[in-house]
């Protein structure tokens, strides 16, 4: 047999050009095992291997441990990286020969710590360098190995000592070594484009693979891509010229599938995390963890409530009850997994008892695997987790996410699989073996490779007393350049694409390419001296805009003809639809909030309401301003209802805390989490004197609040082309009370960083939501006006144009003109909207300010119509109406 054996040929592909049955092409694992196995010395594969070792390593530093420990203070705070890292350095120094003898002379507190924990009793199963230790010795034996040579790919003496040695005992016993021969090859002229973008780079080396046509790319020829990182934006340019996709995906750890577990690890502890909630159950794996049905549910209550437990979180619980193939069973199910039986980090929980809260995962995934076969992948990965954890005394949440990173491998997952191609695919340059004519190196800036540990010289020197060779970081340095130059010999032609920016951002160059120009024939400059590193890297560097003279592209000795095609013109949405007539889509109730949108923009309402367009239920769940608003106003509400069942009418400050401790875990557990404390601190403060200022001041100006989120609902009769529709106007009220006149008075309350945008509404006039309420809540039309205000809740103060709250501010225009306007406005848009015609406000306005016409406030006043700014700001639909959005 014939063995081609190099550092870097582990995942090298089979022979290229000169295929063989009895030759291999092998690294360091492939001809370790293909020794162990003529040596009869194998073992069984174990799966999982290395978080099993990590965890077994972790058993030896605990049974080490003590507080004067070198690593006791790295261990105490965060063991399992520890044992990690610890691991890795106990591997290199096993790779290199190393049986775990101290030695003599001044070492290291770390080589003495790895020599201590080596000589523990406890088990640590073999990996693969413990493999290459036993060779030397395992080459004694008399069995044949039916090798009868060894081509290496670089000199002997660059290897490392142990390969040294394994080499030597090769030799010795009958099997020839080859060295490489040197400087019989001429180094390859390069080209390296350097185009700014991804996409640009994408764009010409996909040209330049189809421009070397079919004899070119053929194996005889010989075209080698080098692919160093994924190749998503390359296929996609390869597709469009009839060549095969490379399919080499990006890895990454946030794919839907591979976030089941790390998610619900984060889930199942309290306080609970409602973002992480959120995700979990609208994770998009189908069918998924939690049952279709189940989790709309409490995606729903999540939405109402940003917490658990509360009355939202039990409404969705007796829905899932009621549901004939979700049942009592699975509620009881969810609720203790993620509200009532939410573990606690604080109670010390044990291996055992998280390994009893992932049952329900396991069995979920155990019964989805026949129908989604993937998820037998995280089935495999969920029981491996468990059988590291159930025999631990005591659990972090950190040692956890730490276990989990481990066992979560990530996954390449490419938009399309790689397909059958004529051209020689690598990783890297230093894996080509084979001669070939031209070399594309496809995201050379992401080809370096790690040179490894930097080892304390005083311990290399006294490692190599005792015969243990540890090559230093900058002879693995040295060999990876060395190797990537002899193999870049073997071409004639090396296209180098480099970016200046990937995903928005800059990238570091490759000090590849130094040492690649460097083995170039010397260049002079015009005077004749010798040109500098950087001036030759310059030189041989072109820009995608110099590669094309008329019509005829070029790059690095290819070229093709270039055919002018008609620009493609840029078609911006239109700013209105003209649909015909379409009575369906006129209102069948409104809200505020409807009303509001459908008075600022009649696209985001149609989109909304008959569209039904929506964000993901993740997304859905308050967090923020929106939380803390939400959570302010429960606590008003419920501190309302005691105060009245106490025939009281202010609170004490012990009542608002309490109130606030017990709402808290449902309404903002956001506010629990671990790094909350200040923000929760500072934000305690603040709704304390908001809301006891809230009750002071309306009982002190006589107002005796009758209730909180009051139900209205009446009829509002608009003209739609002359004739008279009436909608149903309904909504809630969040204060209702009357004044010491007997007026009906409406608050509404509100939680924003600034103030300035309410008082302005109320000063201009145009508080339609206040005069909604006057309106709705006004029985018969005969009753005074109303007192209405916004209290706002992180300020503490009021907004309205009445004494009794203070500062009374003076209205533009009263209430009843403002609802007057408002109503003629909801008829012009409703109109517009039956008859099929729906506009993008904001869209709409520009066009008409463009075109010097009257518009938006302007129009809208000229015409008696309210005019409602457009909801952009929290709109989901800005790049549907153009209004955002690259439409080039």
């Amino acid at each position: 047999m014939r063995v081609e054996f190099g550092w870097f040929l582990d995942r090298a592909p089979w022979a290229f050009q000169s295929p063989g049955l009895n030759a291999v092409r092998v690294g360091r694992e492939g001809l370790t095992k293909l020794l162990q196995t003529r040596l009869g010395t194998t073992r069984p594969e174990l799966p999982d291997s290395y978080v099993t070792r990590v965890q077994q390593y972790l058993a030896r530093l605990q049974a080490a441990d003590t507080p004067d420990s070198w690593f006791h203070g790295s261990f105490e705070v965060d063991p399992w990286s520890t044992a990690q890292e610890l691991l890795r350095a106990r591997d290199e120094l096993v790779a290199n020969g190393w049986d775990g003898t101290l030695p003599d002379g001044k070492v290291s507190e770390l080589m003495r710590c790895l020599a201590e924990l080596e000589r523990a009793g406890l088990p640590l199963d073999p990996a693969l360098v413990d493999d290459i230790a036993a060779l030397p010795d395992a080459l004694d034996s008399p069995l044949p190995l039916g090798i009868e040579v060894i081509e290496l790919q670089h000199p002997l003496g660059t290897l490392p000592e142990i390969w040294r040695r394994i080499l030597a005992k090769l030799e010795s016993r009958g099997v020839r070594i080859i060295e490489p021969e040197n400087g019989f090859r001429q180094p390859p002229r390069i080209t390296v484009l350097e185009a700014e973008t991804e996409w640009e780079a994408a764009e010409h080396a996909a040209r330049w693979l189809a421009a070397g046509g079919a004899e070119r790319a053929a194996v005889s020829a010989g075209t080698a891509v080098v692919a160093s990182q994924p190749t998503g934006v390359l296929d996609q340019h390869l597709a469009g010229h009839g060549l095969p996709r490379l399919g080499v995906g990006s890895k990454s750890a946030w794919r839907a599938q591979d976030q089941i577990i790390p998610l619900f690890l984060e889930v199942i502890w309290g306080p609970v995390n409602v973002q992480l909630l959120g995700e979990f159950l609208s994770l998009p794996v189908y069918p998924g963890p939690v049952r279709a049905k189940a989790a709309r549910a409490l995606q729903k209550a999540l939405a109402e409530e940003p917490g658990t437990g509360g009355p939202a979180w039990q409404q969705a619980l007796q829905e899932i009850a009621g549901e004939a193939e979700l049942g009592p069973e699975l509620a009881a199910e969810l609720d203790g997994l993620f509200s009532t039986g939410l573990l606690l980090e604080d109670s010390n929980v044990s291996g055992a008892e998280l390994a009893g809260k992932c049952e329900w995962l396991a069995g979920r995934l155990a019964a989805l695997v026949p129908v989604n076969e993937p998820l037998a992948t995280t089935a495999d990965q969920l029981k491996t987790l468990l059988t590291l954890v159930s025999g631990l005394p005591r659990v972090s949440r950190r040692d956890l996410r730490r276990m989990a990173a481990s066992v979560v491998a990530e996954t390449s997952s490419p938009l399309a699989a790689a397909e059958a191609a004529p051209w020689l695919r690598l990783n890297h340059l230093n894996e080509l073996m084979d001669d070939v004519e031209d070399v594309l190196w496809w995201g050379f800036q992401a080809g370096t490779i790690s040179p490894g540990r930097r080892w304390d010289d005083g311990d290399r020197q006294a490692l190599a007393g005792i015969g243990v060779e540890l090559p230093s970081a900058e002879s693995l340095a040295a060999l990876t350049v060395a190797q990537t130059l002899a193999a870049a010999r073997r071409c004639r032609n090396l296209l180098i694409v480099q970016v200046r920016q990937q995903d928005g951002e800059r990238v570091d160059g490759n000090p590849l390419l130094e040492a690649l120009v460097a083995d170039q024939p010397g260049q002079t400059g015009e005077d004749g001296t010798p040109l500098s590193i950087a001036d030759r890297v310059k030189a041989r560097k072109v820009a995608p805009e110099t590669l094309l003279e008329g019509d005829t592209w070029q790059l690095a000795g290819r070229q093709a003809r270039l055919v002018p095609v008609p620009a493609c013109e840029t078609t911006v949405p239109p700013s209105s639809f003209d649909l015909g007539p379409r009575p369906d889509l006129a209102p069948e109730k409104l809200s505020f909030s409807q009303l509001s949108t459908l008075i600022g923009c009649a696209l985001a309402w149609v989109l909304e309401k008959k569209a039904r367009l929506r964000v993901a239920e993740a997304d859905e769940v308050p967090t923020g301003n929106r939380m803390i608003g939400t959570f302010t106003h429960k606590v008003v509400e419920e501190l309302h209802r005691d105060l009245q069942q106490a025939h009281r009418a202010v609170p004490v400050p012990e009542e608002i805390d309490a109130k606030i401790d017990l709402l808290l875990p449902r309404m903002a557990s956001e506010l629990l989490l671990p790094g909350q404390q200040s923000r929760l601190k500072h934000l305690r403060v603040i709704v304390q004197e908001s809301v006891l200022k809230f009750f002071s001041t309306l009982s002190k100006a006589g107002v005796a609040i009758q209730a909180m989120e009051q139900d209205f609902e009446k009829p509002l009769v608009l003209d739609v082309d002359g004739t008279e529709v009436t909608v149903p106007v309904t909504g809630k009220a969040d204060v209702v009370g009357i004044d010491t006149e007997g007026r009906r008075v409406v608050v509404d309350l509100k939680w924003s960083n600034r103030d300035k945008y309410r008082v302005a509404e109320v000063r201009e006039g145009k508080a339609v939501q206040l005069a909604l309420y006057q309106w709705a809540l006004d029985d018969d039309g005969a009753a005074p006006e109303a007192p209405t205000a916004y209290y706002l809740l992180k300020q503490g103060t009021f907004a309205s144009t009445h004494a009794a709250f203070g500062n009374p501010l003076e209205a533009a225009q009263p209430p009843a003109m403002l609802w007057q306007k408002t109503v003629a406005a909801a008829s012009f848009t409703v109109t517009e909207v039956v008859n099929g015609r729906i506009t993008a406000g904001p869209r709409l306005d520009a066009e008409l300010a463009a075109a010097g016409e009257p518009y938006g406030e302007e129009l809208a006043e000229a015409e008696g119509r309210h005019y409602g700014k457009p909801p952009c700001n929290f709109c989901n639909f800005t790049t549907l109406c153009g209004l955002k959005g690259d439409f080039s």
